[in-house]
């Protein structure tokens, strides 16, 4: 900590809000005058997790893991003091020197936080592609047709990607970004022949995949015509692995029970637009350990609303037992009167579901 001027360690701790940066990892719940939930760095049922908004501290009365802030997502995200120094002082707007702090960041870090504004400049231009250009009129067609509105369009930040072959290519070439870091964040494919690239997602609509934090880690894209695949999503990167993120898990009201566990982006955006906000999806897969897990921080119980297919009953079988593994109470959703959730809320009504 020493080689970093005191006073901005201090301004940068007092102004990241303890409550709020754990609250992206933990569903807390006022008690007195602290929030209690279950400890992220252990296995529990109860929850014994303290977190002091007065003291900007936290402990855990089961494994004695405690500490301040920074404490916190160095355990929790395996930084190191300079990397979650440089991750709050972006956060909370503080200004860092460069020289010192940057020498002290690992390139895994480094290279981690580029990919994430290369997300969050491509997440915005997929939006802006979305809304104002004449090419997207097909897919701004397709999600009214769905009964997508205008302000749910704006909340989970949707895009379109251009049929071109390299639209993202030239724009963020406009922007000063290298094409080895495209590469690295998966938004780009190398050409079969030949040297050079082209566009991962194209004449596609696109999803924003965020984690917790509120950053985007990745994409989904699904196909306006008939083709395959009909969902793409982004490949594994140093910031996204698809086992281990929930779509609109960001978004989720967490006073709301039970979560409701569904396959597709879809299928999760309908539900929060009439009203379902504690709805998230499994991004195309099967639910996995990693997703159960994530979902214990915020609920004790879990409701699965895959498709009625025989396909999406086995998953919901499978599903329940991994929840129950991990000590939530799970249950299956029966589909009357429709394949999927956003079938039954649009034949049927949100009260029917």
């Amino acid at each position: 900590m020493g080689l970093y001027p005191e006073e901005i360690v201090r301004e940068v701790q007092d102004r990241a809000d303890i409550v709020e940066i754990v609250s992206n990892y933990v569903s807390l719940k006022k008690r007195g005058e602290n929030y209690v939930g279950l400890c992220p760095f252990h296995s529990e049922k109860t929850p014994s997790f303290n977190v002091s908004p007065k003291k900007q501290l936290f402990y855990c009365f089961g494994c004695g893991m405690g500490g301040n802030v920074f404490t916190f997502l160095m355990k929790k995200e395996n930084w190191t003091f300079p990397e979650a120094l440089r991750y709050l002082a972006d956060k909370v707007g503080v200004k860092l020197p460069e020289e010192r702090a940057l020498g002290k960041v690992s390139e895994a870090f480094k290279l981690k936080r580029a990919i994430l504004e290369i997300n969050r400049i491509a997440a915005e231009y997929y939006h802006q592609n979305l809304l104002k250009t004449a090419q997207a009129e097909r897919a701004r067609r397709y999600l009214s047709n769905r009964g997508i509105r205008e302000e749910t369009v704006e909340r989970f930040k949707l895009g379109y990607a251009l049929p071109a072959w390299d639209g993202l290519i030239n724009f963020m070439r406009s922007k000063g970004i290298r094409e080895d870091l495209l590469l690295k964040a998966g938004l780009i494919i190398p050409k079969n022949y030949g040297k050079g690239f082209y566009d991962r997602f194209r004449d596609r609509i696109i999803f924003p995949i965020l984690d917790v934090t509120g950053s985007v880690v990745g994409f989904g894209g699904r196909i306006l015509d008939r083709g395959e695949p009909k969902y793409l999503n982004s490949p594994e990167t140093p910031v996204f692995n698809k086992r281990e993120h929930l779509y609109g898990l960001p978004m989720v009201d967490k006073e709301k029970s039970p979560i409701v566990l569904v396959e597709g982006y879809m299928d999760c955006i309908t539900l929060h637009q009439y009203g379902f906000k504690q709805a998230v999806a499994s991004l195309g897969t099967s639910l996995t350990e990693q997703q159960a897990r994530i979902l214990r921080r915020y609920t004790d119980e879990v409701a699965i609303a895959y498709d009625s297919d025989a396909a999406g009953q086995a998953a919901t079988a499978r599903g329940i037992g991994i929840l129950v593994k991990e000590g939530l109470r799970g249950k299956g959703i029966e589909l009357a009167g429709g394949n999927d959730p956003d079938a039954v809320i649009k034949t049927r009504g949100e009260e029917a579901f």
